[in-house]
């Protein structure tokens, strides 16, 4: 195939570290208690923070399910990639090419998709808090669906196709580099300009916050500012913490034959990994998702009803109660009163009288 490079090891060597069940040489129940701890831990703080969207009114707002996708990208990871790595290694069938291929698909369609979503919380957080209001009005539940079903449609095909038509490189069995051009526009489209603009509008974003606050002190002792200062800060601390877990991989990836397969396969899967405990900051770190994970906690563990929590802290009741008298009641009343006058006025002349 044209623009498709191969490598110069052995494709016949004796691998010691599998492409989906981790190190050979590590005994089995590690791996296993490793996988398990990940997948485990991962499902439920990525599935608290996708439902934190749900039962949290003020998360929300048309804009936010884009971090809401981040989270179910994180999903994809934690919930079908590492239990697929699972059942993989219970059947001790680890070198069958075919279950490593859906695997590595799945986790560069993941990686694809976190790229792009971050890349769209980031202008949104952009012109909700940098621009006026009807700028931000773009911005609807119509735009934002038809967004994010484009952005999981590209980056699963995008995926596919590299990782069936041999465009990738190729990750279970490192036979060649995939193909130059492709690799080079898939890396630059959803990689390199969508980390650049990120980057931009999540800096931006953040500095703007704190001159707002500098210059507008009723803004500063707002509960807006508490918001909208944590959520950029931990955006920010989120996307940094994506950029830097795959720098090992970047660096490997401008050699990859000269790497080994420890080295390979331990970049990537250090990747992966963030997915574990990335969505676990907003719980830690923001007042609103802490609030809402507590809220999941008690209804999934302790059976108590997310209603009647929430009601309390979202809906005040300034209503006055008023009591309504009949018409009917109130001249009863009156009468009531007048022949207790009277009575009284009796009993004051006849002790006169009586005087």
């Amino acid at each position: 195939m044209y623009g498709v490079a191969t490598y110069s090891t052995d494709p016949n060597s004796n691998q010691t570290f599998s492409p989906v069940t981790f190190n050979k040489e590590w005994p089995e129940v590690w791996r296993l208690l490793i996988m398990l701890t990940l997948a485990t831990m991962g499902t439920i703080f990525n599935g608290f923070f996708v439902g934190s969207f749900f039962v949290e009114r003020r998360l929300c707002r048309a804009g936010l399910a884009y971090l809401a996708c981040i989270g179910l990208t994180d999903t994809i990871i934690t919930s079908v990639i590492l239990p697929m790595s699972t059942v993989i290694l219970l059947s001790r069938d680890w070198d069958d090419v075919n279950s490593c291929n859906v695997v590595h698909c799945l986790g560069m369609s993941a990686v694809y998709c976190y790229s792009l979503f971050f890349m769209l919380t980031a202008i949104e957080e952009y012109l909700r808090i940098c621009c006026p209001k009807q700028v931000y009005g773009i911005i609807t539940r119509g735009n934002v669906t038809i967004t994010a079903i484009a952005v999981f449609v590209l980056s699963f095909t995008l995926g596919s196709v590299g990782v069936y038509l041999d465009l990738d490189y190729d990750y279970c069995e490192r036979l060649h580099y995939g193909n130059t051009y492709y690799r080079a526009i898939s890396v630059v489209m959803l990689h390199l300009i969508p980390c650049i603009f990120t980057f931009y509008y999540l800096f931006t974003a953040h500095l703007s916050v704190f001159r707002r606050a500098a210059t507008q002190p009723r803004y500063r002792r707002s509960h807006a500012y508490g918001r909208d200062s944590s959520i950029t800060a931990l955006n920010l601390t989120s996307y940094i913490i994506f950029f830097i877990v795959w720098i090992p991989y970047v660096i490997i990836s401008f050699n990859l034959g000269a790497a080994s397969d420890d080295q390979y396969y331990n970049s990537i899967w250090f990747g992966h990994a963030r997915a574990v405990l990335a969505t676990s900051l907003y719980c830690i770190f923001d007042r609103i998702f802490r609030r809402a994970f507590v809220y999941l906690f008690n209804y999934c563990c302790c059976k108590r009803s997310l209603s009647g929590q929430l009601a309390p802290r979202h809906r005040r009741e300034y209503g006055t109660r008023v009591r309504l008298l009949h018409p009917h009641m109130f001249m009863a009343r009156s009468a009531q009163i007048r022949l207790a006058g009277r009575a009284r006025a009796v009993s004051l002349i006849r002790e006169t009288q009586h005087l």
